[in-house]
């Protein structure tokens, strides 16, 4: 074959590649989402309790033991990405210190035994103790910064989501029957001197696969950013200074008998931590796109390779 015909055939290939992986590339303006990435909100929340109540079956032929979380990592803060804490204000039946296995909190580890095959119900309730005035609550969306304008979209506040049954992927000898919990917080517009504000705040922490039961006041609508959590809303109006309650309810499982483990809408590797979880860049997504250029490159090397077969060949 003639060297000169052999660079050509090169050439050309590497041309449609460079060309293939030009157009198969995001368009920044066509079908995919962006955010802003903001640095505060002058609304936040100043306040936040939760009182659970819990049925748990021990299906092992040993006593078992499980207790109350303290520390809740899908947290509303993603700058610096410190937790929740909470402090445990009561608990029925009273609750045992536990003997800890890691130290992670300094309050005591707080929980119940459960006897072989026994279905105990306990309720607690606890109460944040880092949330204050200077606590960041604006959950960023994953995405580049951007400069649109006149006109940008305002989410509002965010919600962070849950699996009330992760106790069962802990231990899988505990069975989860039901979960019940009641929330409280309050926001308040920082800006004392600003006209009143507006916009959407969302229940700062949601379980999955659960119904939303109760909400005073009542929701806005039900916010379904997430496919399998009933996430409540609210159309808030603030004016300076001012602070406003919430409260909701949330129960689990959504239908009769507690859910199977590991089921689709359930499975922990499908519930981001947060509202900012990260995307696998290899799946195709709102940000990354279709991966055509892959395909792309593929046909044309296939391309290529007949043209050379059929052409070139033919001449040597």
């Amino acid at each position: 074959m003639n060297i000169n015909k052999l660079f050509m055939v090169v050439i050309f290939l590497v041309l449609c590649s460079a060309f293939s992986t030009s157009w198969a590339a995001d368009d920044p303006f066509k079908d995919q989402q962006a955010w802003v990435q903001e640095q505060d909100s002058e609304v936040k929340f100043t306040y936040l309790e939760s009182t659970i109540t819990v049925t748990i079956k021990n299906n092992n032929d040993h006593v078992e033991y499980f207790k109350i979380s303290q520390k809740y990592t899908g947290t509303l803060d993603t700058t610096s990405g410190s937790p929740i804490y909470w402090t445990v204000v009561w608990t029925d039946p009273c609750a045992l210190k536990m003997i800890k296995y890691m130290s992670d909190v300094d309050e005591d580890d707080l929980g119940w035994k459960v006897q072989p095959g026994e279905t105990k119900t306990v309720s607690f309730k606890v109460r944040a103790y880092n949330i204050n005035s200077s606590f960041p609550n604006y959950i960023r969306q994953p995405g580049s910064n951007n400069t649109f304008w006149p006109l940008l979209n305002e989410p509002g506040l965010q919600a962070s989501w849950f699996l009330p049954n992760e106790i069962e992927y802990l231990n899988p000898s505990l069975d989860l029957v039901s979960w019940k919990g009641h929330f409280c917080f309050w926001i308040k517009n920082m800006d004392t001197t600003r006209p009143k504000v507006s916009g959407i705040v969302r229940a700062p922490i949601v379980p999955i696969d659960s119904n939303l039961t109760y909400s005073n006041p009542q929701v806005t609508y039900v916010d379904k950013q997430l496919a399998w959590a009933n996430t409540a809303a609210w159309d808030v109006l603030l004016y300076p200074g001012q602070s406003k309650h919430y409260s909701y309810t949330y129960q689990w499982p959504t239908s009769g008998g507690s859910s199977s483990k590991g089921s689709a809408g359930s499975a922990s590797y499908n519930i981001p931590t947060t509202a900012a979880a990260t995307t696998n860049a290899s799946v195709p997504t709102s940000e990354t796109g279709v991966p055509f250029g892959l395909f792309v490159v593929g046909a044309v090397i296939i391309a290529g390779g007949v043209t050379y077969a059929k052409f070139f060949r033919k001449n040597e």
